[in-house]
């Protein structure tokens, strides 16, 4: 096997597709395609399944893909060690973030960071909070920024900076009237929650039932798999949700939406980085939890 299949190998399972692993890694299609085919002849096995236009593992690929993953992380930490020891920083990483902080705080962070080291190019991969402490529990990315906290024995979890949750209302509906709202009055309004793996949805349900409100208590009409979902949701007339204060700052400012206070609701929420407990980051990525560190509390 040669780095170069393992690094076609891997791109493809990530993206599920060829196309789209050929720009990830700057190689045509047909290029990504005779590496894969390479390496299943080497291996005399079958590793990707083509299903429409997306690609799966097989059970081969999946042993695999475990195996090339730390192998190509071991050769990245190889060469950004040696590139260290000659005094300069270079090398790749890949980070992961859930949606919040991956659209909304990470990028000019990370724009930041690159002008300090502009020979660390950087992979930000974005998912909900369950996901991407999957990868990192996997190792499929070194560090990640989420929206909870897990119990985790594998797992370290460090504050990073804090937001603020805001009820948000359609313009064209005549709920919750007034200046501010009761947790009661929650109840009886169309309700839009994220998905279950969300960061955002878990800070709810906690900030809910520490009100005395259950999750089974609100009139959910819709769960939606991204933020840009809630907000268009919500501007259509098809509920209320409570959502990050950074994410929907445009929407508010050209009264799109309505944001209504609500009483007795502690709406504060907490970011944290985390990666696994006991394992060696690259240079790279050591250099960029430092950054993030020094960054902390900012808003």
């Amino acid at each position: 096997m040669e780095l170069n299949q393992l690094r076609a190998f891997c791109a493809v399972v990530e993206n599920k597709s060829f196309s789209k692993a050929g720009e990830a890694i700057h190689l045509s299609q047909p290029t990504v395609s005779i590496q894969i085919n390479s390496l299943e002849r080497e291996l005399g096995a079958r590793l990707l399944d083509r299903q429409g236009r997306e690609v799966t593992t097989t059970g081969a690929g999946a042993v695999l893909y475990h195996h090339a993953r730390r192998i190509l992380q071991a050769v990245n930490e190889a060469e950004q060690a040696i590139e260290q020891l000659k005094g300069l920083m270079k090398g790749g990483l890949t980070m992961g973030a859930s949606t919040i902080p991956g659209e909304y705080i990470l990028p000019s962070l990370l724009a930041e960071f690159k002008g300090k080291h502009p020979g660390i190019d950087i992979n930000l991969v974005i998912g909900d909070t369950k996901e991407i402490v999957e990868k990192v529990t996997d190792a499929e990315v070194e560090i990640g920024v989420v929206g909870t906290r897990e119990k985790s024995d594998k797992l370290v979890f460090t504050s990073f900076t804090t937001e603020k949750l805001v009820l948000i209302a359609p313009v064209n509906r005549s709920w919750l009237q007034g200046e501010a709202v009761t947790v009661e009055e929650l109840k009886k309004v169309p309700f839009i929650l994220r998905e279950s793996g969300s960061g955002t949805r878990a800070t709810v349900k906690q900030k809910l039932h520490e009100a005395g409100v259950r999750e089974e208590d609100l009139n959910v009409v819709m769960m939606l798999g991204s933020t840009a979902a809630v907000k268009r949701a919500v501007e259509s007339g098809a509920g209320v949700s409570l959502i990050s204060e950074r994410a929907i700052e445009k929407e508010i400012r050209l009264g799109l939406v309505r944001k209504i206070p609500v009483k007795d609701l502690d709406l504060d929420r907490e970011f944290f980085i985390v990666y696994r407990r006991g394992r060696s980051l690259s240079p790279a990525t050591e250099a960029l939890l430092q950054f993030l560190e020094e960054k902390k509390g900012f808003s």
